[in-house]
């Protein structure tokens, strides 16, 4: 009997998937997932030199570490930092921060202060994000306890309208334990991190970390001051090394700075106006950032010819010996690399598919691979891998599977303006020569004069014709949550003699309050001044920002630029999205109606002005309360498909998103999350859905002779309700009744 599985099998399997196909482009989320697997024998020596030296500094013989990478476009780079994140997660040695998204360069510190949030927001060690990872860490070592941070995060639930208390309490028992007193940080910093620690303002939490405003029932609930202040950058550096003190307190921070290697200083239209490239850009904020820096690994990594560029900066020895005090330098594959890798990653697609094949490599041949694979590339030989598999796919196909991939890993891009500015605007500039509602398009505009009056607030102009007419769009994308920030952003649309508008645009999800002053300045843009606000959705923004990213990179990903252009024409991916359309069709005059609510998610909590009864109720001693509470919840419990829908859910992902990234049916989601609430989980129900609508449902269960019965609840219902709506609320309904009657 053959002990592999039948060639019809196998070849059955190689028809219908190939695991090589456009997967040689490793992209950022990638390195934080693990959708392509790790082979350990690769590059060994240079994840080796970074782990040791997290290792040293664990252990107090080294403080502060700069290390470069050196490597050739496609020798696995990325797979090594993706390596490094997951030991750090596996084990909890370290925070892992990646940047690889730097935007407009002349705000990079604002960038490195939202890189740095948005990597505290990923899954750390013990299954939660690694923001809690370390805010429990704090409270462990203040408390003298060792709670774990499930226990942390089930208390916190249990005493939901209790925290703005317990925060503050939390906060100064950390500040009167005597462990900050060696490090600079600022009290409302330590605060944020606490938050985080509730599901519900987690979110909240992060982007005020990230530098991005609060609305100000939001503010005034968490104590969190919401300045608008002046200048951002040189403030959103000071926030960044803030948190780096906190989180190297007890832990070590390594932060990887990966696709430096390019020439523009903001989008790709703009020339590098500084004269600096990227790379001397950020190599120059990480040697500001090791000066600055208690302890931590810094690593760049970057091609030879770009090192280059980094050395020819004025006074570039200072870099050099900080950021390059070790150099880590790859080279192409060997023969053993490429049968290595391709062995590696067909293991994966076999045992996926439930199959054991005749070798390592099949359907390849051994010694052919070690031919092409000495002095190869990665890449090279993984595209190789793809077109010599066996499986045939259509190029449209191959680009449809690609852009799929690339819009589900899209996240944590809802509050920044510019890179949703950056998503639409390279929409529009597909279009341009058409005539789109009305608006024939001829110039998008992306530098809007004058500069110093503008301040950014105004992304770009859309120049064209319409009805003979010159027609000049101007588009602010504004979805800031503190009225005095959209204030400005209006104020600059309504000015359109010193823009040279003849119409402004308003992009933004979020409401506007009527006490704002800025709600004037909206009344006169849509009443005066014949201008639009235009509200969006993510599903409107992502396609275009997957778009944008596969368009950046269509030599990586083995794509010809006609093909690209030819599969978004013939989906009408771009002329038919609803944002670009509403942009340019006649303004309404009127504000949206389907617009979000901020404030309705935050929830309702004791005033802290009560601190007598809140200290009864709660205790003195809130590091034994935390071990005492009975609502600490184990992961352990969970199955491996639940837990994975759980920790989307702590990203804050939608049940949409969650059920696209996982590319499961909705209902199988809401299945999981309906598990996981009768499990006393810490799924907390204000982030999934308004506050009103549940306490709807929860008056139709009480009414319902049988709660049971879904259909039997609905009755009680307008037709505005879901189903989902309906088993998330009597999941919640009946854990509650069962902790009663317990």
């Amino acid at each position: 009997m053959p002990s592999h599985s039948s060639f019809e099998e196998l070849n059955e399997a190689i028809k219908n998937e190939n695991p090589f196909d456009g997967r040689y482009v490793v992209k950022s989320q990638q390195v934080w997932g693990e959708e392509f697997p790790d082979i350990p024998t690769l590059n060994t020596y240079a994840s080796d030199a970074i782990l040791d030296t997290v290792s040293r500094i664990k252990e107090g013989k080294l403080s502060t570490f700069g290390i470069t990478i050196l490597a050739p476009k496609g020798v696995g780079k990325s797979h090594v930092l993706s390596r490094i994140r997951h030991n750090l997660q596996m084990h909890g040695h370290g925070v892992f921060i990646y940047m690889c998204e730097y935007g407009n360069l002349s705000h990079i510190k604002l960038q490195l202060l939202q890189g740095l949030s948005s990597s505290l927001r990923k899954r750390g060690h013990k299954g939660v994000m690694q923001c809690q990872q370390v805010a429990t860490t704090l409270i462990n070592h203040a408390t003298q306890k060792s709670v774990t941070p499930q226990q942390v995060l089930g208390f916190f639930q249990k005493e939901a309208a209790k925290l703005p208390f317990i925060v503050k309490k939390v906060t100064e028992q950390i500040i009167a334990s005597g462990i900050l007193k060696d490090i600079q940080y600022d009290p409302y910093v330590l605060k944020a991190f606490i938050w985080t620690l509730s599901p519900v303002h987690a979110p909240f939490a992060l982007n005020w970390l990230a530098g991005r405003e609060l609305t100000q029932v939001q503010a005034e609930v968490m104590e969190l001051p919401n300045p608008v202040k002046e200048n951002k950058n040189i403030e959103a550096f000071h926030i960044a090394c803030q948190i780096l003190e906190l989180i190297s307190l007890h832990t070590v921070p390594v932060i990887c700075f990966d696709e430096l290697d390019g020439t523009e200083f903001g989008e790709d239209e703009l020339e590098p106006q500084s004269g600096f490239t990227r790379a001397q850009i950020v190599a120059s904020l990480a040697k500001d950032l090791y000066n600055n820096l208690r302890r931590g690994v810094i690593v760049t990594a970057m091609y030879p010819q770009t090192y280059k560029e980094v050395k020819s900066l004025p006074r570039s020895e200072a870099i050099e010996d900080r950021v390059a005090q070790k150099i880590v330098e790859f080279t192409n594959f060997k023969s053993q690399d490429a049968v290595d890798l391709v062995s590696g990653w067909l293991e994966d697609f076999y045992a996926r598919q439930g199959l054991t094949p005749p070798h390592k490599v099949y359907p390849f041949d051994e010694s052919q691979l070690r031919e092409v694979g000495d002095g190869s590339t990665m890449r090279e030989v993984l595209r190789w891998c793809a077109d010599n598999f066996g499986t045939v796919i259509d190029q449209s196909e191959r680009i449809e599977r690609v852009y799929r991939e690339v819009e589900e890993s899209i996240e944590d891009f809802f509050d920044d303006n510019e890179r949703i500015a950056s998503a639409i605007a390279f929409g529009l500039q597909h279009l341009i020569g058409q005539t789109i509602e009305k608006v024939t398009i001829e110039e998008i505009d992306r530098e809007v004069q004058p500069k110093s009056e503008n301040r950014g607030f105004i992304n770009f102009r859309i120049l064209g014709m319409e009805d003979g007419q010159p027609v000049k769009i101007g588009v602010a994308v504004i979805q800031d949550s503190h009225g005095k920030t959209v204030g400005a952003g209006l104020k600059r649309l309504n000015q359109y003699h010193d823009f040279d508008l003849t119409r402004g645009c308003l992009v933004r999800s979020k409401t506007i309050n009527e006490s704002w002053s800025a709600h004037t300045e909206l009344q006169k843009l849509l009443s005066e001044m014949g201008g639009e606000w235009v509200t969006m959705t993510e599903d409107h923004v992502k396609p275009l920002l997957a778009l944008r990213a596969i368009a950046k990179d269509l030599e990586g990903y083995n794509f010809q630029q006609e093909h690209f252009y030819q599969f978004i024409e013939q989906n009408r991916l771009i002329l038919d999205n609803p944002l670009l359309c509403e942009i340019l069709s006649d303004p309404s005059g009127e504000s949206p109606k389907d617009v979000i609510e901020e404030d309705d998610l935050i929830g309702k909590l004791s005033d802290v002005s009560d601190e007598a009864s809140l200290e009864t109720e709660v205790g003195d001693d809130l590091g034994a309360a935390i071990c005492e509470s009975k609502v600490g919840f184990d992961l352990a419990i969970l199955s491996t498909t639940q837990r994975a829908t759980f920790e989307l859910y702590q990203q804050g992902l939608t049940i949409g998103r969650i059920a696209q990234r996982r590319r499961l049916s909705r209902s199988t989601i809401v299945r999981h999350i309906v598990d996981m609430i009768e499990m006393n989980q810490p799924i907390e129900l204000n982030t999934l859905m308004a506050e009103k609508r549940q306490t709807r449902i929860r008056l139709a269960i009480e009414k319902t002779s049988n709660p049971t019965s879904l259909k039997s609840i609905r009755e009680h219902l307008p037709d505005s309700y879901t189903y989902d709506e309906i088993q998330l609320v009597r999941a919640k309904w009946i854990a509650e009744n069962r902790q009663r009657s317990a």
